[in-house]
C-alpha cells in the first residue's frame, strides 16, 4: 500500500513556469518518494524518514543503486538519492528493489511497482549551417575525441553531495521552451532527440549555476558550441551549452546563482540561447522535474 502525502506538495516558481512534486510514503518500507510524475524523462527524489530501527537502506532501480542513511553532519537530514527515468524508456512496470537494513544485523527485503506512463513528446525540423549536419571530414577526429571526453566527464561520479538545496534555473528572469524530448530534423536529413531544454535570452546575458558544484568541463566544443558541466555529486550533472564566452574553468568550485557564461550562439545553434541538460547517473531528465524536487 502507499500513502500519498498531498500536504508536502511542493511549488517553485521557475521563471514563470511553476513545477509541483508530490510525495509517496510507502507503507512497506522507512522512504519517501518526491516526483512531479513517473513518466520518461522525470526526476525522482527518495529521503529516508525518521526510524530509528533502520541502519540504512540500499535502492536499486534497474542499473541505479542509491544509499540512504540516517543524517549526517554535512547535510540537515537525510542525504538525498536523486533517481532517473531516462527520456528514452518505455511505457513499463519498474520495480524499486528496497533492502533495508536493521543495527542488529537483520535485513528485509520490498519491492515497490512504479508504473511508467507514456509521454508524447513534440518534434520540429530546424535549418542550421550545413557543416552542422555534415561536419567536413578534417573535424570527424575532433568531434570523437570531444565525444570521449564528455562520456568519460560524466562517467565519473563523485561520492559527496555537493548542492545546496533546491535547484533553479541557470536564466530564471525568462521563460523556457517546452522542447525537453523533442525530436528533431535538422535540414530535413539528421535526426535527433533534444535531451534538454532551450531558454532564449538576449546575447550576453549572465547565466547562472543552476547549483553549487564542480566545473568538470568549461570548452568549445563542436556541436554544442561553449560548454560547462557541472558534477553536483553522487552522479548529477548540468550540462549547459552555446555561450559566447565561458566565465568559469574547469576544476572551479561554483556557488548556486553563481555566473558561469553569458548566453550566445555557437555551436548547433540558430539564435542566443541556453541550453540546458541535466543526467542523473547517465538517465537524461527534464531539468525543470529536478527543479520541482524538495531538495533542503
Amino acid at each position: 500500500m502507499i500513502s500519498w502525502v498531498l500536504p508536502l506538495l511542493f511549488l517553485i516558481s521557475t521563471g514563470g513556469q511553476v513545477n509541483a512534486a508530490k510525495t509517496i510514503e510507502p507503507a512497506e518500507a522507512p522512504i519517501s518518494l518526491s516526483f512531479r510524475s513517473l513518466q520518461p524523462g522525470e526526476a525522482i527524489l527518495a529521503r529516508l524518514r525518521d526510524d530509528a530501527s533502520v541502519k540504512r537502506v540500499v535502492l536499486s532501480l534497474g542499473g541505479q543503486v542509491r544509499v540512504l542513511e540516517p543524517a549526517a553532519e554535512n547535510f540537515p537530514g537525510s542525504p538525498p538519492a536523486l533517481l532517473g527515468i531516462d527520456l528514452g524508456m518505455k511505457p513499463q512496470v519498474l520495480h524499486l528493489k528496497i533492502k533495508i537494513e536493521r543495527p542488529d544485523g537483520k535485513k528485509e527485503f520490498v519491492e515497490l511497482p512504479l508504473s511508467i506512463e507514456t509521454k508524447k513528446f513534440p518534434s520540429t525540423r530546424l535549418d542550421v549551417a550545413p557543416a552542422m549536419t555534415n561536419p567536413p571530414a578534417k573535424e570527424m577526429e575532433t568531434i570523437r575525441r570531444e565525444a570521449e571526453l564528455v562520456s568519460e566527464v560524466l562517467s565519473l561520479v563523485s561520492p559527496d553531495w555537493l548542492a545546496e538545496g533546491p535547484f533553479q534555473s541557470p536564466l530564471p528572469a525568462y521563460e523556457p521552451f517546452p522542447n525537453f524530448g523533442q525530436q528533431r530534423i535538422y535540414n530535413k536529413t539528421v535526426a535527433s532527440v533534444h535531451s534538454g531544454v532551450d531558454i532564449s535570452a538576449p546575447r550576453g546575458t549572465k547565466a547562472a549555476a543552476p547549483n553549487a558544484g564542480r566545473i568538470v568541463l568549461a570548452a568549445r566544443l563542436y556541436f554544442s558550441g561553449y560548454t560547462v558541466i557541472i558534477d553536483h555529486g553522487r552522479g548529477v550533472f548540468t550540462y549547459c551549452c552555446h555561450f559566447d564566452e565561458l566565465l568559469v574553468k574547469r576544476g572551479d568550485r561554483v556557488r548556486k546563482g553563481q555566473a558561469i557564461a553569458k548566453v550566445g550562439s555557437t555551436g548547433r545553434s540558430t539564435g542566443p540561447h541556453l541550453h540546458w541538460s541535466v543526467l542523473i547517473l547517465s538517465a537524461r531528465v527534464d531539468p525543470f522535474s529536478l527543479v520541482a524536487l524538495p531538495l533542503i
